[in-house]
Parts: structure tokens; C-alpha cells; sequence
């Protein structure tokens, strides 16, 4: 299989948007967060061109991100002016960050391919600078938002394929076990937050990108719901979302019971969660009321309501172990917490995890309904 990066993080934020986008090829407009960021990371390439004989100014920057900008992409006025002075405040932060500093670019948009078995993985790092010690730095730049804690930059996936990128172009770092620094350069905070790879890095990447693609190749493509769902362009084809398109453009009789009868659960489920609530609070006053009396029954004209003592114990399952193991009934009690077992998965090899998962069946399939209600 030939996988870019991006083709494996869509996969694990989201089956389906990457059968959408990937297997469908499913041509969509142009988001306005991906025109945003594509013209941002077009002006800093052109700020640190390496082919330049003299440092870009800051008005030819500005210049060229207002030539380029268009306010078409945007449906709202006020949203696109919004988002083009973002992207001007951008720009002049970036600028009086960076204007003095010597930069020593090494490369620019470089693209990688590494192979990995039958599989070739395959991506772009926006920039590869050389630092005074020698050392590789690898810059990727975020529009984002939001900037993460250290901890997910010391974990991040991107930045471990970046660096497999980096060792398969230049077999040195990998023989000498030099280390690369890899940076994500949050442009709206104008914070860099970086980690370290090596060496060890090299095989558990290789794995995780084998364990994904194995992944896809029995993936179902079922959509995950998650935090970016609601700036999705499949939402159309989307499970999680069809209905509502074809609600908006060609209701039918059966269309209009439904509503009413999403109308219908809402008033339900909100019956019960109050009545829910009314029922833990009597419960907490007729303990109290059973407490004060001395009793453990109290009478009513409807009936009666008996509270009746319950315990929980803890085994020594040491002890209990030497007791049913050697009559063959040990075995029927154990259970697996899930939890747990996850956990210890997720911590083994790529080969331990193989052979478990060949281990499993589908036991059952089934779909679970919940609500949630409009923002």
C-alpha cells in the first residue's frame, strides 16, 4: 500500500472520512481553514527561500498574502475579514520573531518516501533547518487554534514519522544515532514547542504505521464521531450526518414522523433524567428517615419500601487460585477488565499484538442509541 501520513492520521480520526476522501476520491470544495493554512505556509516558504540574495521585508510578506487572498472562499464578510486579519497578525508576529535570526535552511516542502515492507509512506515537512551543533531540525507550521501540552508533542505521532522521513532521506542520522529535533511552530501563538527522536524511535513508528494499515485493510470504514465532525466536507455522505441533508432537501412523509418521533425521545429522556434525579434524592431522604427510626420498612397507602443491607467483599485470589486450580474450575472465573487488557496491548509489539489479535472472534454486533442535543 503507498500511504501518505496524513492518509493514516484521517484513518485514525475517522474510517470513513478516509474511504471518503481516499478510496472514493471524493472531490470537495476547499475548506476555509485548509485555504487559510495553504496560503500561510506559501508566504513563509517564500520568507525563507534559500535562493533569496536578500532578506524578504515585511511589507513584500504582507503584500504577497493580501495579492493571494480570497474573500470568496468565505460565504460571511465578517468571517472573511476576521480570518484575513488573523492572517496579517500572523505574519507581523512571525516577521518581528524571525527577522534577525540566521537561519541555515537545508530544505523546504521535502518530500519523503519510506518503505516499509510492501508499503511505501510518504509525506512533506515544511522545513529542515541544520542548528550550530549540527543538529537536524525538523519545523512543521499550525494554524490551529489550539496549542497543545508538552506531553502529546513528546508522544505526537506526525513528528515520529517525520523523523522516520528524515533518517530513510539521510541514512547517516540513523547510523550514527543522531538525534533530531522536530518542531510543531504554533503560528496563532507564536510559540514552537519541540521534541527529540532517535534511533529508538525507528521500530515502534514502523510498527504503529504496519498495525494501521492492517487496520484499513479490514476496516469496515464505520464513521468515528469526534471533535471535528462538525467542519467535515463528507458530512453529506456521512452515516452520522446524511440524514440531516436529506431532511433539508427532499422530506417525505416518513421524514416528518421521524421528527416527530426525535421529538417524542428528547421529551422522554428528559422526563426520566428528572425523574431519575427526584429518585435519588427520595432515596437519600427515606435512609435518613429509616436511620433516625431505627427501621428498614416503611409503609405507604401504594406499598412498601424495604431497604435491605448489601455487601461487597474482596477475595485473596492467591489463595483461591491454589484452591480451584488443581479441580480444573480456576479457569471459569477469570475475566478479562477490559480496561486493563487495552492497556497492556497497546504497551506490547507489534508481533505480540498480531498474535493476539488473531486470537480474537466477533462475539456479537450490535448499534447503540444515544442523544445529544443541538448547540
Amino acid at each position: 500500500m503507498r500511504i501518505s501520513y496524513s492518509g493514516l492520521e484521517t484513518f485514525s480520526t475517522c474510517p470513513a472520512k478516509y474511504k471518503f476522501q481516499y478510496i472514493d476520491r471524493i472531490k470537495t470544495p476547499k475548506s476555509k481553514d485548509a485555504f487559510f493554512g495553504i496560503l500561510i505556509h506559501e508566504c513563509l516558504k517564500l520568507f525563507h527561500d534559500p535562493s533569496r540574495t536578500t532578506p524578504m521585508l515585511e511589507d513584500e510578506l504582507l503584500k504577497y498574502f493580501t495579492q493571494q487572498w480570497d474573500k470568496d472562499v468565505y460565504q460571511d464578510s465578517q468571517e472573511e475579514a476576521f480570518a484575513f486579519h488573523q492572517g496579517i497578525d500572523i505574519l507581523k508576529r512571525y516577521y518581528l520573531q524571525n527577522q534577525n535570526q540566521r537561519f541555515n535552511v537545508v530544505n523546504l516542502e521535502t518530500l519523503f518516501q519510506v518503505p516499509i515492507l510492501d508499503h511505501q509512506i510518504t509525506g512533506r515537512i515544511d522545513r529542515i533547518d541544520k542548528l550550530e551543533d549540527g543538529t537536524f531540525e525538523v519545523i512543521d507550521y499550525k494554524t490551529s487554534k489550539k496549542m497543545p501540552a508538552q506531553e502529546i508533542i513528546d508522544n505526537n505521532f506526525q513528528l515520529s514519522v517525520y523523523y522516520l522521513g528524515l533518517a530513510n532521506r539521510w541514512p547517516l542520522l540513523e547510523k550514527e544515532n543522531r538525534p533530531v529535533k522536530l518542531s510543531l511552530y504554533y503560528l496563532r501563538h507564536g510559540e514552537k514547542l519541540f521534541a527529540f527522536r532517535d534511533t529508538q524511535e525507528i521500530k515502534k513508528t514502523k510498527e504503529k504505521i504496519v498495525d494501521i494499515i492492517n487496520q484499513i485493510d479490514k476496516s469496515k470504514f464505520e464513521p468515528k464521531s469526534n471533535s471535528l465532525c462538525d467542519w467535515c466536507q463528507y458530512q453529506s455522505y456521512c452515516p452520522l450526518y446524511k440524514h440531516k441533508f436529506i431532511k433539508e432537501e427532499s422530506p417525505t412523509p416518513n421524514d416528518q414522523r421521524m421528527q416527530d418521533i426525535i421529538k417524542e425521545y428528547f421529551a422522554i429522556k428528559d422526563r426520566q433524567s428528572t425523574e431519575n434525579k427526584r429518585l435519588t434524592e427520595l432515596k437519600r431522604v427515606i435512609n435518613l428517615y429509616c436511620d433516625l427510626k431505627g427501621i428498614d420498612r416503611v409503609f405507604g397507602d401504594e406499598g412498601y419500601i424495604t431497604r435491605l443491607p448489601q455487601q461487597r467483599y474482596s477475595y485473596n485470589l492467591i489463595k483461591v487460585k491454589e484452591i480451584l486450580e488443581p479441580i480444573n474450575k480456576w479457569n471459569e472465573i477469570l475475566t478479562i477488565d477490559k480496561t486493563k487488557f487495552k492497556k497492556v496491548i497497546d504497551s506490547l509489539s507489534y508481533d505480540l499484538k498480531k498474535q493476539i489479535d488473531q486470537t480474537k472472534t466477533l462475539k456479537s454486533e450490535f448499534k447503540v442509541i444515544s442523544m445529544s442535543r443541538k448547540k
